[in-house]
């Protein structure tokens, strides 16, 4: 009886073990990261990576959009160490834009805003490519 008492804690104590490894690690394909300039504020939309494109509803969506270079910063403070993170300097090829006049032109910002967030990366354990 203490046997099998003694099993089912260390099985449980496994999937615990697993459980929050899976929560605090980087998604395999790292993340991808869109960034924007619209109304004078810099825009970003860091989402995890995957085989597909993604769409440019997905990518603008207010539900993944961060505005504000502080407010990305503190967002990629809470990126596990290790993570990759591919910052694409445009929507990847096949993206359908909306034919409006006010469409999202993706973009990367000034090189002194790319050195201050590599600069934090690298502090943080988080590798950062530009492509």
């Amino acid at each position: 009886m203490l046997g099998r008492k003694i099993a089912a804690v260390a099985v449980l104590t496994l999937i615990a073990s697993v459980s929050y490894s899976q929560k605090n690690r980087a998604p395999m394909k790292g993340y991808e990261l869109f960034s924007w300039k619209e109304n004078g504020h810099w825009h970003y939309s860091l989402l995890p990576g995957t085989n597909r494109e993604k769409t440019y509803e997905e990518i603008t969506s207010k539900a993944t959009v961060i505005v504000g270079t502080s407010n990305f910063e503190s967002e990629l403070k809470r990126l596990p160490k290790g993570a990759q993170v591919l910052w694409q300097s445009d929507a990847p090829v096949g993206v359908k834009r909306p034919t409006s006049s006010n469409a999202t032109s993706f973009k990367q910002p000034s090189r002194k805003r790319i050195d201050r967030i590599r600069a934090l990366c690298d502090k943080l354990g988080i590798k950062l490519t530009l492509l």
